[in-house]
């Protein structure tokens, strides 16, 4: 079993984890009461995980967003805000106002405070996405989904701090659905293990794909081919929740890591740790990061030298179940007025 913080530390951390699950059970006892639970007067999907991190919430968020738009509806998306400071926006934030122009995008710690004050200013906005919240119980949602990670097995893995685990796994009872991501396939073994916990398989199984690469270069973007990446050498600063399925994403295009700067997830930069990027790329074809970290980069992407940057173009691919999925989100929304 893996957890955050070295195996070395397993007889404080196993302990410390016994304690958080009281802790959590208790706090969802009281959820489970409705105690504390808000309604926020529009229908409210939340997509979350069980995991820290890693899961491919954000181009979920987007795909569901993008569909209820499609639908003829005006979404909100409301989101905590990690990793912000100083009264900056987020790289999830940038990222969503990048993708999704016109759509809000809400930010703070008290969601319940910050989306129910949008919807009495901006009454033409008729539903919500929260993004990452599966814990955030304190607003009622009308659909639960819950990500899970179809590389990193739930079943081997722990609650925190020992493991990885938000909640324990019987959590995933209250799931309105599930849905596995970075699944090329479905898994039966997987399907099953969800159906002991949730009480129904998954209903979709998505992966993420690289559709091109952005060359950041002499003040100019262009766009190649994944295949352009084949016997490229880079260095990577990665501020995301599971940097290993980048660099397997980056060694199956062909691509070979030099250098990587370990970052935590959604780390912001500092000019002393981008002039250190650009000293380790020295002899590369370039640094190579997501899309969540050069959003937060690019301000200061002089400090990088003549290096280029190099950011995949990541978009979600539904290997069964989109049907199923857009079914349950549109039965949410049915009753309010639009194009759909």
């Amino acid at each position: 079993m893996s957890g955050p913080l070295p195996s070395i530390l397993n007889p404080v951390t196993v302990p410390a984890s016994w304690v958080y699950r009281i802790v959590v059970n208790r706090r969802n006892r009281r959820f489970d009461r409705g105690i504390g639970v808000a309604q926020v007067g529009i229908p409210v999907i939340s997509v979350g995980n069980l995991t820290t991190g890693g899961t491919g919430k954000t181009p979920m968020v987007q795909w569901i967003v993008e569909r209820l738009l499609d639908a003829g509806r005006s979404p909100a998306i409301c989101l905590r805000g990690y990793g912000a400071r100083d009264g900056q926006a987020g790289d999830e934030q940038l990222i969503y106002e990048g993708a999704l122009p016109g759509t809000p995008v809400l930010v703070g710690p008290d969601r319940v405070r910050v989306l129910s004050s949008h919807v009495a200013e901006a009454p033409t906005t008729d539903c919500a996405v929260l993004d990452d919240g599966f814990q955030h119980r304190w607003i009622d949602r009308d659909l639960d989904l819950v990500l899970i990670d179809a590389s990193r097995p739930l079943q081997d893995q722990g609650l925190l701090p020992a493991g990885h685990l938000r909640e324990p796994l019987s959590s995933l009872s209250r799931a309105g659905a599930v849905i596995m991501t970075h699944a090329s396939r479905f898994d039966d073994e997987i399907a099953a293990m969800v159906e002991h916990w949730h009480g129904s398989r998954p209903i979709a199984w998505t992966d993420h794909q690289w559709t091109t690469v952005q060359v950041h270069a002499e003040g100019k973007q262009i766009a190649q081919r994944i295949n352009w990446l084949s016997g490229k050498r880079v260095v990577t600063r990665l501020g995301v929740g599971h940097a290993d399925a980048v660099h397997a994403q980056i060694r199956a295009a062909g691509a070979t890591v030099a250098a990587d700067m370990p970052a935590a997830d959604h780390a912001p930069f500092s000019r002393s740790e981008l002039s250190s990027l650009a000293a380790m790329a020295e002899g590369t074809d370039g640094i190579l990061m997501t899309q969540k970290d050069w959003v937060k980069a690019r301000a200061m992407a002089e400090l990088l030298g003549d290096h280029p940057v190099i950011v995949p173009d990541l978009r979600l691919r539904f290997v069964q179940g989109q049907a199923e999925l857009l079914e349950r989100i549109e039965a949410i929304t049915s009753h309010l007025g639009g194009n759909g």
